[in-house]
C-alpha cells in the first residue's frame, strides 16, 4: 500500500503527540486549545499515521503550525519534512499570507531549512525552549514536493 498525506482526526494525532512528545502525559494533556477547530494532517504509511502536524487559524491570513512529530523510527528519513512541505503548499493553496511556529531549540534547524526566521525571543515552558518563528508564503521558493 502506498504512502500518503491526509487530513486526519485529532484522536489519531493526539496518540502521535503523547508518544513523541510528551510520553508521561495523558492524552488530554496533550490537548490544546483550539485543537477541536484546527486542521489535523498525517502522513500515513500501512494504514498507520507515523507523522502529524496540526495547523491553527489566526487570522484570514496568518495561521500557526503547532504539535509537529514524527514517530521516532522514522525520524531522519525525510517524512516529517514531506508532511511539512505539503502542508505548507496546502497553506499557500488556501491564499494564507504568512505561517508561524513556535520552533523547540532543537529543531530551529529544521525550520531554517524551509526559509522560517526568528520572530521573537526564546521562551520555556514544560521545561521545553522555544523559538518564535515564521514563513512569508508569499515569497516562498521551495519546490512543490512530489516524492518523499
Amino acid at each position: 500500500m502506498a504512502d500518503f498525506i491526509q487530513q486526519i482526526h485529532l484522536n489519531d494525532c493526539l496518540k502521535l503527540r503523547k508518544e513523541v512528545l510528551w510520553p508521561s502525559a495523558t492524552l488530554q494533556e496533550c490537548t490544546e486549545e483550539g485543537d477541536d477547530q484546527a486542521l489535523h494532517f498525517g502522513y500515513v504509511k500501512d494504514q498507520h499515521i507515523i507523522s502529524c502536524l496540526s495547523v491553527f487559524y489566526r487570522t484570514p491570513t496568518r495561521y500557526q503550525i503547532r504539535k509537529f512529530a514524527t514517530q521516532t523510527a522514522y525520524q531522519n528519513q525525510g517524512i516529517g519534512s514531506y508532511l511539512f512541505k505539503n502542508v505548507l503548499q496546502e497553506l499557500i493553496n488556501k491564499q494564507i499570507e504568512t505561517v508561524y511556529l513556535n520552533a523547540r531549540t532543537t529543531a530551529v534547524r529544521f525550520y531554517e531549512k524551509f526559509q522560517f526566521q526568528a520572530f521573537d525571543k526564546e521562551f520555556s515552558k514544560k521545561n521545553v525552549t522555544f523559538l518564535p518563528m515564521e514563513l512569508d508564503l508569499t515569497k516562498w521558493d521551495m519546490k512543490t514536493p512530489t516524492t518523499k
